[in-house]
């Protein structure tokens, strides 16, 4: 089986080469802008979304494909909205439009965000993929548009596909100043004896899945193919960001220090995203695996 992975080089794209690479069965090509990092045993193309002809190349003969690739985050997304839609929106269009020309009928993943796609619940029962869609950032924005735009891809016979609305991934070590990925960041801020950054309210509420849990559900995805699915991926347990801190000193056996970061964008972040992964678990036999307290406790072993 011939399959793609775009965004090769991001957090996902990396963890699911490194899940894939010793199958025998796959021939995996890699797709990002910038250059392979050395030894990895894949064919890898650099190129951008951007450009019609790399997207021609990208997709030719390829029977899965993973697309992966996303700039933003739900605190810089508002930044530039114009900017946001040319980085993202318009280079998956230009992938669908490249598939189509091929007329080769792929099989297509698309991760899409749990955390940003459903906005603000008032009543706080768990999300189903049923309810509706009304993000309040311009990432969750543009996730939903996207999630559209394959869907109708779907409907013309263009690809087949399956969207994942994952929850909040977590599961490595991330740099101290990024502003995605709380856990990562703030194990390393405390393994490097500096303060938790907190954005936003420490009362806000995510459902939090580890990155194994995650290949587990991309692959089982990429197994069944069928029309076109929409499978939330997440534990259905809900903790706050001030509970992530309470469980790592717990770990830790002693209290952390923490600092509030003022950004206006972290105000408008929804209070409260917990998923319901029933049906994943019914199509796709996929349910969360890794509590929370032991994949905190990975990251800080």
């Amino acid at each position: 089986m011939k399959i793609c992975i775009i965004g090769a080089s991001g957090l996902i794209g990396m963890s699911l080469i490194q899940r894939l690479i010793n199958q025998s069965d796959v021939e995996i090509t890699a797709f990002d802008r910038i250059p392979p990092p050395a030894g990895l045993p894949v064919h890898w193309l650099q190129g951008n979304l951007q450009n019609t002809d790399d997207c021609a190349r990208l997709v030719k003969d390829q029977d899965l494909i993973f697309h992966l690739a996303h700039t933003n985050t739900p605190l810089t997304s508002d930044q530039d909205m114009v900017q946001d839609t040319v980085d993202n929106l318009l280079p998956t269009l230009k992938l669908l439009k490249a598939i189509e020309k091929e007329r080769y009928v792929p099989h297509f993943i698309y991760p899409s965000s749990g955390g940003a796609i459903y906005g603000v619940s008032e009543s706080r029962t768990r999300f189903k993929e049923s309810d509706p869609c009304i993000p309040v950032s311009s990432y969750g924005i543009q996730k939903l548009v996207a999630e559209h735009y394959i869907r109708l891809a779907a409907h013309r016979g263009i690809l087949t596909a399956a969207v994942l609305r994952i929850a909040n991934a977590y599961g490595w070590l991330l740099p101290p100043d990024r502003s995605q990925g709380f856990i990562g960041t703030a194990v390393t801020r405390v393994l490097h004896d500096q303060p938790i950054r907190i954005f936003g309210n420490p009362e806000n509420v995510r459902d939090y899945v580890h990155i194994n849990d995650i290949l587990d559900a991309i692959i089982l995805a990429a197994m069944q193919r069928r029309h076109f699915e929409i499978y939330n991926i997440g534990t259905g347990v809900g903790t706050s960001v001030a509970g992530i801190v309470q469980i790592i000193e717990k770990i830790l056996g002693r209290s952390v220090e923490r600092t509030n970061v003022d950004l206006e964008s972290a105000q408008l972040l929804n209070n409260w995203c917990i998923l319901d992964s029933e049906k994943a678990y019914r199509e796709l036999a996929w349910r969360s695996k890794i509590s929370i307290e032991d994949g905190v406790s990975g990251l800080l072993s």
